[in-house]
């Protein structure tokens, strides 16, 4: 959607949606309590953000390690928009669409600069990680060249649109 909805928003809803994005557990009567309105009046509040598209969806956020993902990359990956001695164009959004199907993508990014799209990739090990690479990412027509770098700490990883105004 491209309407700007921050500007129909007000703190009632930033504060509905601060406690949505720390925990979309939360029940409407917890989240009435702490925001000081009634329960229909937040309820309202939620549907209406749904439908408006600010809330997109809820989720659970996983424990890589624990779910045996704990290697995190981010590829930089240029794209060739023509194979040599081939006429047709290759498509850079098909290119996405079809690295967004793999289970170890985490996420898909078209940039501006030097390279063309950003991979943020988990897997088990290095070991799976340049297999995936070099068995899947690769071979695929599109893919002209590649930067991958492994993450060695993580102090930030969210999702959270902080500070909401």
């Amino acid at each position: 959607m491209t309407e700007n909805f921050s500007k129909k928003l007000d703190s009632f809803d930033i504060k509905i949606l601060r406690l949505l994005q720390r925990d979309c557990k939360m029940g409407i009567a917890k989240i009435s309590k702490k925001v000081g309105k009634g329960i229909s009046a937040v309820h309202t509040r939620i549907k209406a953000m749904e439908k408006m598209g600010v809330i997109v969806r809820y989720s659970a956020i996983l424990n890589p390690a624990l779910m045996e993902r704990p290697t995190l990359a981010f590829i930089l990956v240029t794209v060739r928009y023509r194979v040599p001695g081939k006429e047709e164009v290759l498509s850079q959004r098909e290119f996405c669409r079809t690295i967004a199907k793999h289970p170890k993508v985490m996420g898909v990014h078209v940039l501006s600069g030097q390279f063309d799209v950003l991979l943020k990739v988990r897997t088990k090990d290095v070991d799976e990680m340049n297999k995936f690479i070099v068995d899947f990412l690769r071979p695929i027509p599109a893919v002209d060249r590649t930067l991958t770098m492994f993450t060695m700490d993580t102090y930030l990883d969210s999702l959270e649109l902080r500070n909401l105004t």
